[in-house]
C-alpha cells in the first residue's frame, strides 16, 4: 500500500467517524474589535452512512436459535431451566472424570 493511499484511507475513516468539526476562530466585528467564534465543518453524510451499513454474509445459527445442539434437550436455549440442566450435566460429567460435552456438532 502506498503511503498516500494509507493517508487517504485514514482521512476517509476520520471523516466517516465524525458528523462535523467545530474549529475555533476569531471574527472581526463592524467596530473593528474581534470576537471568538467557531467555524463548523460539516462532513459528507453519504460517506458517514456508507460506513454504518455493513452487511454480513453469515449469521451463526446458534445466535438465532435455529441450531439447538444440546444432546438431552431441556427447555429452550438461554432459559433458566436450560442453565440448571447444564449445571447438573457438567457436575455429573466431572463426577465421572470424563471429558465429554453435553452438546453435539451442528
Amino acid at each position: 500500500m502506498n503511503t498516500l493511499d494509507f493517508i487517504a484511507a485514514a482521512e476517509k475513516q476520520a471523516v466517516g467517524c465524525f458528523l462535523g468539526l467545530a474549529v475555533p476562530c476569531e471574527k472581526s466585528t463592524e467596530d473593528g474589535s474581534t470576537i471568538m467564534s467557531e467555524t463548523v465543518l460539516v462532513f459528507n453524510k453519504t460517506i458517514k452512512n456508507q460506513s454504518s451499513k455493513k452487511t454480513t454474509d453469515y449469521i451463526d445459527p446458534r445466535l438465532v436459535g435455529s441450531c439447538d445442539t444440546m444432546i438431552i434437550k431441556v427447555g429452550v436455549p438461554g432459559s433458566q431451566e436450560r442453565v440448571v440442566a447444564l449445571g447438573e450435566q457438567y457436575a455429573a460429567i466431572l463426577a465421572m472424570n470424563e471429558e465429554i460435552s453435553p452438546f453435539d456438532e451442528c
